[in-house]
């Protein structure tokens, strides 16, 4: 079948870009045609024409004289700084970008199957326009399957409006097979949106070590072996890295490139991060997907809770693996977490047949019912 995945904008989000990935690659695995449909990308003027010539002319003058050497003169900073993760999203992502009318239901003839997700997809803080990410595109004559893979409300209680439950309620209604990524996904389905949902691992769990070992088999080995991926940085996280680091006599080596502050500085490759878990001792991070790798790769973790960025994400990944001794609350005592890892990898196993068996079901399902 020909597949339209949609899922939140691909750019410099290494999980967000890796998850898209996956899903790709499990479904073209299982003999699918497979794209993603994303908005299209269009990197709008920061400044008035008038002004340019003055940007450029400090942009200039900071390169050569205040040593800021990456610094881009005539490019626009979003597209510079995302000029890595790009490389690898076109590289290896099947993409269709649409413009905003396009979103519409003349999409429906050119595929067999919309599937939405994976990642926070179900959050209205990210998913914009929120609709979009429940199909509010296909009308009601439009016959074609809807399929959801472990999308994501990111946090325990639904953030929807009352008016947003009663639309998203009629989409979500109209859906094959929902699966989830967290446990509360689940009953906020049921009890919110009347529907029943599975629960399934996220996408970047459904490949093994060796296939993202694959994208960095030309990557040279880093200096450190203290990954640090940091998405909201404060004095205290600051100060308990170096704690850790003096400690265990580690070096930190930092994979996290703000884009809000650090303008002039392009995000690092994916291939770099993904290298960062091989040459990690330990790990400290406030990434969902930051411990999912690390669980993949094997590596001791540390994950510092996020509340912001949903602390439901990381108790349903922790809980599933038993380790929430991984979870660090500030103010409490520090140690390094043992893991038996031979414990977990056979718990990664065994719930890895579970969600493959789970979407290639659905898929086969609705295989039988779609004329070729």
């Amino acid at each position: 079948m020909k597949i339209a995945i949609i899922t939140l904008p691909l750019h410099t989000n290494y999980g967000g870009i890796l998850q898209a990935y996956a899903l790709q690659t499990v479904l073209q695995r299982m003999g699918h045609d497979v794209q993603h449909l994303q908005p299209k990308v269009e990197f709008h003027p920061l400044h008035p024409a008038w002004k340019m010539p003055f940007v450029w002319s400090n942009r200039l003058l900071r390169k050569y004289f205040g040593g800021e050497w990456r610094l881009p003169i005539f490019e626009h900073p979003h597209r510079w700084i995302r000029r890595y993760s790009d490389v690898f999203i076109y590289k290896h992502i099947e993409m269709r970008p649409l413009l905003d009318e396009e979103w519409n239901t003349s999409l429906a003839k050119d595929y067999d199957v919309f599937m939405v997700g994976s990642d926070q997809v179900w959050r209205p803080c990210y998913a914009l326009p929120l609709e979009r990410y429940f199909l509010s595109f296909l009308n009601d004559t439009c016959s074609n399957p809807r399929i959801a893979y472990a999308a994501s409300f990111g946090t325990k209680n639904c953030e929807f409006s009352s008016n947003q439950i009663l639309s998203c309620r009629k989409l979500l209604q109209k859906f094959s097979f929902i699966s989830v990524r967290e446990q509360s996904g689940v009953e906020i389905c049921n009890q919110l949106f009347g529907v029943n949902a599975s629960h399934v691992l996220d996408p970047t769990l459904l490949l093994s070590k060796d296939d993202y070992l694959k994208l960095i088999q030309n990557q040279t080995p880093g200096k450190g072996n203290l990954m640090v991926y940091i998405l909201d940085e404060t004095p205290d996280t600051r100060l308990f890295i170096s704690q850790v680091a003096a400690s265990e006599k580690l070096t930190p080596f930092n994979t996290n490139y703000s884009l809000g502050n650090r303008l002039g500085i392009p995000q690092l490759p994916v291939e770099n991060w993904l290298r960062g878990f091989v040459d990690a001792k330990l790990i400290i991070t406030d990434s969902f997907h930051a411990c999912v790798f690390a669980i993949i790769f094997n590596k001791p973790f540390i994950c510092i809770g996020n509340n912001e960025r949903g602390m439901t994400r990381f108790h349903s990944l922790l809980d599933l693996f038993g380790l929430q001794h991984c979870l660090f609350i500030e103010k409490q005592l520090f140690e390094i977490p043992k893991i038996n890892w031979e414990k977990v990898n056979l718990k990664l196993k065994q719930l890895r047949i579970g969600s493959l068996l789970s979407l290639e079901q659905s898929l086969n399902t609705l295989m039988i019912t779609i004329p070729v």
